[in-house]
């Protein structure tokens, strides 16, 4: 199950027709297979955002790594041109935002959000840092970005406490939602929703933090609500500064409270 989550072996893109696909009895042929660069790390991060496949190793499950610089690469796969682009922090999650990218990272203390440009020559633009924080969630489902506009958008993450090794999000409930906007590549925070009591455990019934995550934004029409363990949080979004509005405990014990202070 945990193999996955290593990098080892060679790195290549592999593209073949559609209708070259049978019933398995035969190989691939090798020219099919473009070599590519192997980056060293721990995590192999890997996804295909319009034109390019971007990929790069990182802290992932582990503890995070105190590192000041990592690669990116970016690979035109029609072409097969290969960009190496330089972070300031590992590759953890790779997310497609609009039709360019961003990147999340940590530096082993701090959180990074750097934003890549996929234009003829793919190119990271300035980061945003979140001082003492890291993931709060490493599954795909923890992020997502809601664009308002061509180049604009609001993208949400959990995330905790400094230093947090990646598998704890599997143990540990997450200490807030961060929103970031996003103005043409250029990121501006503009709050959080932090989580209240978490210390209810009701064995997967009503929330669960390990098989299906318990933290992640939501963005429902125009309103904007955090899921935190057994709460949901509304927030509202005004003069791009995100604040609480209402929450509702849906634990055994937050539902037999209601009940008696009705």
């Amino acid at each position: 199950m945990w193999g996955s989550e290593f990098a080892a072996g060679d790195v290549a893109l592999f593209r073949v027709p559609v209708d070259s696909f049978s019933d398995g009895s035969q190989a691939a042929p090798y020219y099919r297979y473009r070599e590519l660069p192997k980056p060293e790390g721990y995590t192999f991060q890997n996804r295909f955002v319009g034109d390019y496949l971007l990929y790069g190793t990182g802290s992932g499950w582990g503890r995070p790594e105190k590192k000041d610089a990592a690669n990116l690469y970016a690979v035109n796969w029609a072409n097969g041109e290969v960009n190496n682009l330089q972070l300031k922090h590992g590759v953890d999650r790779i997310e497609q935002m609009g039709k360019d990218a961003v990147v999340v990272g940590t530096n082993g203390s701090d959180l990074y959000f750097s934003p890549v440009r996929l234009g003829e020559v793919p190119r990271v633009m300035d980061s945003y840092a979140r001082k003492n924080a890291s993931q709060g969630e490493l599954r795909s489902h923890g992020f997502f970005y809601k664009p308002d506009g061509k180049d604009s958008g609001l993208l949400g993450l959990p995330i905790a406490r400094e230093s947090r090794p990646g598998y704890k999000h599997l143990v540990e409930g997450s200490a807030a939602i961060l929103f970031l906007r996003n103005d043409s590549l250029e990121f501006s925070e503009v709050g959080e929703i932090g989580a209240g009591d978490t210390s209810v455990n009701d064995g997967c019934r009503a929330s669960c933090v390990d098989w299906y995550g318990n933290a992640r934004p939501l963005f429902i029409r125009n309103r904007v609500f955090a899921l935190l363990g057994y709460e949901i949080v509304e927030g509202n979004l005004s003069r791009d500064r995100i604040q609480e509005m209402r929450r509702i405990n849906y634990s055994p014990r937050g539902v037999k409270r209601l009940a008696e202070e009705e």
